[in-house]
């Protein structure tokens, strides 16, 4: 039997075409180019592919002359050793010890004391020499001394001859002691000078090494925090290679799916009839590409691999600087991009979606009201009739069903059973074991059901299939599985259930795809369809797919999801921002200052924008590459500018006596805002974070800035009378309530400068009755009435300084509430009084329902 040709391919080697991210995962686009096929059956395994893919959604398309007759997909253990992908540094740690420096100094001051007891000694030498002499004349004398007592007198003329001979020795020798007399007082004189010499230069010789020592001393110490400095560096660098090789330890997967693809290359001459699986001609099924086809026999094809990984996401962040001064405000729209899939796509487009690419409730059928029967229990029944009508059982029991499918759905994917790496001190055997183990029929089946139930899924990664699509008949596409990608909504976009990883920034779930296969178990398929398109068109779509989004369609009967990219689209404006929700903020210092001519800032790109039906689509100029890392990465989508921003002041004075602050922002731009993290920055300080809501293109939204410190509120206790009206005949007991809150604008700076005052809503209440003989009556502001015109209302906080203080009118709302619009000019105070009537039948008193 011939043996099939086969080709390996590695998911790191293959470079990746597109990613388009969702809110809650992403769908990956890679290329295989030229790949050489021998006459016959092909084999192409693809190894390493991330654990989080949904191996229903695995699809293969290309172009070629060639036909796919078999794809399986198959979860098998990590072939690839960790110390090879990421070998550890062999960086010499040891340190150098740098050699000292001789001390030249010191061997010069050496020098010249060797010389001066060089001449020392010489001196001395010399008179040992000298006193030589002199000891020898004394001995002279004393032998001559010795032999004139020893001559005798017998002959004169001897004693003549002798004497002489004494007189002239010793002359000698006196001459020769006086002599080295001499010599020797002035080498005793040169001696003591040598003497005196050498003590001096041996005083400063020992100040000079005192000092030198103390250099010494102070160099050494240098070169210890040197030392130290150093070795603190590199022990950054081991925590920082440390944390590195943790992360990639923590991203290191421990099974990885594996495709395998059969192909046959086929031969132009031969008419599709005259295969077996052939169900029409060739013109029909094949589109070949003419130059596919070599010389020397062989075939060349392409190959796109496009998957879904639940691990890699985009979430909105967002900053906003509001001034007061010029009522604007711009808001920076970034994406926080997160793969930790352990796949890094590279050099690739970089498509945001917010569809969340499945619909919630596919698998749920429309319900069907049931008749709601009721009828009466009897006079005996201690029930509560309304409670018991409220809802019906039926009713119950569907949200009871939403909420627990709500919280499976809502369960977080377990990554222990998926990635991690051990280091073992064996390694060669622990490979064995690992595919011993895997060599086993069972040991794959119950990684898979781990990770199934890990997942909290039963037949499919993403949720049940619907009734009769468990086992769909197979397809005669070009390659079989198509994954259906549907968008859903926080509630369902057609009211079904939602589906939810961890809350979403969008109300939605996890994104799901039933890919239609003919066998669960071995996860593979045996289409009759031939590989992609003509070659024979232009190759101009090479240049074409580095220019668009080639993602295929994830959604039957409802718009493709991925966008076509490089189409004509509108380019959002600009923004930066920060902020806070409660903090309080000095606003004197900024609004008396002029606003200065701003500086150059550095530009950012902007990604493009499309809306299509449910779903938009954000595409980042240029190639991106999204490494597999635990922290996510940050790309700028737009910049939105605010015009005419609102500021507001609401006062409850009655709960606490503050001004809070708010924005109103209208969004004039074309994007639509999603819900998102904020910071706040209000004239040029940050204040803080907070929650940026949804909000449309044309529509309005609020922010809360917190407390504004320079507005100040004082709400008095409650003052009670008895009322004097109408007492006398009347059987009712009467009090007026008098409550006064005084608002004080002390922004002086602001009214020196010409500025408009503030914009104040205050509320406060009185009392609604619940009994027809419980009577509530407004005495002042005079003249409100529920759904009638706004009143003037308010006084001047101090009556002689604060007579032009602004204007104020009071409005009565259901439920008791006072409601005063208040234009308080700066550096000015005011008084509201609220004064209501509270009248009772006679020794009966007045509670809280």
């Amino acid at each position: 039997m011939a043996t099939v040709p086969k080709l390996e391919f590695r998911i790191r080697d293959i470079p990746t075409r597109t990613v388009t991210l969702f809110p809650t995962r992403a769908q990956v686009v890679r290329d295989i180019k030229n790949v050489v096929l021998k006459p016959g059956a092909n084999e192409i395994t693809i190894l390493g592919l991330s654990p989080s893919v949904d191996e229903d959604s695995i699809k293969v398309e290309g172009t070629g002359s060639a036909i796919i007759s078999d794809i399986s997909v198959e979860l098998l253990p990590n072939r690839e050793i960790f110390e090879e992908i990421y070998p550890d540094d062999d960086d010499d740690e040891s340190e150098e010890l740098d050699d000292d420096e001789p001390d030249h100094d010191q061997k010069k001051e050496s020098e010249a004391m060797a010389s001066l007891n060089d001449k020392l000694t010489s001196l001395e030498d010399e008179q040992k020499r000298v006193k030589e002499i002199i000891a020898s004349a004394e001995s002279q004398v004393k032998i001559l001394d010795s032999y004139g007592t020893s001559i005798k007198r017998e002959n004169t003329d001897d004693i003549r001859a002798d004497l002489k001979d004494y007189r002239n020795e010793r002359e000698k020798a006196f001459k020769d002691h006086l002599d080295a007399a001499v010599e020797d007082r002035e080498l005793s004189k040169k001696i003591a000078d040598l003497k005196l010499e050498r003590a001096r230069l041996a005083r400063i010789e020992q100040k000079k090494q005192k000092q030198l020592d103390k250099e010494k001393v102070k160099a050494a110490k240098a070169k210890q925090k040197e030392a130290e400095k150093k070795a603190r560096r590199k022990m950054e660098e081991r925590k920082e290679k440390g944390r590195i090789r943790k992360e990639r330890e923590d991203l290191w997967p421990v099974m990885c799916w594996s495709v395998r693809i059969t192909l046959d290359a086929i031969d132009l001459q031969t008419p599709g009839s005259s295969r077996r699986t052939s169900i029409a001609s060739a013109s029909d099924l094949v589109k070949v590409d003419t130059s596919s086809e070599h010389s020397d026999g062989t075939y060349k094809c392409d190959l796109s691999l496009s998957y879904v990984v639940s691990s890699a996401y985009w979430s909105p962040s967002y900053d906003l600087s509001l001034s007061t001064t010029t009522n604007t405000a711009l808001l920076c729209f970034d994406a926080q991009l997160t793969n930790k899939t352990s796949e890094n796509w590279n050099n690739c487009k970089i498509v945001l979606s917010t569809s969340q690419a499945t619909f919630a409730g596919l698998q749920d059928d429309i319900p069907t009201l049931v008749p709601w029967r009721v009828r009466l229990n009897g006079k005996g029944y201690g029930g509560r009739p309304v409670s018991e009508i409220l809802d019906s059982r039926e009713e119950r029991n569907h949200k009871d069903g939403q909420t627990s499918q709500q919280g499976a759905w809502n369960v977080q994917k377990s990554r222990s059973h998926l990635y991690g790496y051990q280091k073992v001190n064996n390694a060669p055997e622990t490979t064995q074991s690992v595919y011993a183990a895997a060599a086993r029929p069972t040991s794959v089946e119950q990684q898979w059901a781990q990770i199934k139930q890990a997942q909290g899924i039963s037949g499919s990664p993403f949720g049940a299939h619907p009734a009769g699509l468990v086992h769909p008949a197979p397809v005669t596409s070009g390659f079989g599985a198509q994954p259906n990608l549907a968008p859903t909504g926080s509630a369902g976009l057609f009211g079904g259930a939602t589906r939810s990883s961890a809350g979403g920034l969008f109300g939605g779930g996890g994104a799901s795809n039933h890919a239609q296969s003919a066998s669960s178990d071995a996860r593979s398929t045996a289409p009759t369809g031939l590989l992609g398109a003509a070659g024979s068109a232009p190759r101009a779509a090479a240049l074409e797919a580095q220019t668009e989004s080639v993602a295929p369609e994830a959604t039957r009967g409802s718009g493709s999801i991925l966008k076509r990219l490089g189409r004509k689209s509108s380019t959002a404006e600009a923004t930066l921002v920060s902020g806070d929700n409660n903090g309080t903020f000095d606003f004197d210092s900024f609004i008396a200052q002029e606003d200065a001519a701003p500086a150059p800032s550095l530009s950012f790109q902007e990604s493009s924008h499309e809306e299509t039906g449910l779903t938009t689509t954000y595409d980042l100029p240029g190639l991106k590459s999204l490494p597999s890392s635990s922290t996510p990465s940050k790309q700028r989508v737009a910049r939105v500018s605010f015009t005419s921003v609102s500021f507001s002041h609401t006062v409850v004075a009655k709960y606490k006596p503050a001004a809070y602050l708010k924005a109103k922002l209208r969004n004039g731009s074309k994007i639509t805002l999603l819900k998102g993290p904020v910071g706040l920055t209000l004239d040029g300080s940050f204040m803080g974070r907070s929650t940026l809501p949804r909000c449309s293109a044309g529509d309005s939204f609020t922010l809360s800035l917190g407390v504004d410190p320079a507005i100040h509120v004082v709400y008095s206790k409650p003052e009670v009378r008895r009322s004097t009206s109408g007492m006398i005949f009347s059987k009712e007991d009467s009090s007026v309530y008098t409550r006064t809150t005084t608002i004080s604008n002390t922004r002086a700076a602001a009214a020196a400068a010409g500025k408009s005052g503030v914009r104040l809503v205050v509320q406060d209440q009185v009392p609604v009755s619940e009994d027809e003989r419980l009577r509530v009556a407004i005495h002042c502001p005079r003249g409100l009435v529920v759904g009638s015109n706004p009143v003037p209302a308010g006084t001047p906080g101090k009556p002689e300084e604060d007579k032009d203080w602004g204007q104020g009118k009071a409005s009565l709302k259901k439920g008791g509430e006072v409601e005063w619009d208040v234009e308080l000019a700066a550096g000015k105070s005011v008084r509201l009084v609220l004064e209501y009537e509270v009248a009772a039948p006679g020794g009966e008193g007045v509670v809280q329902v």
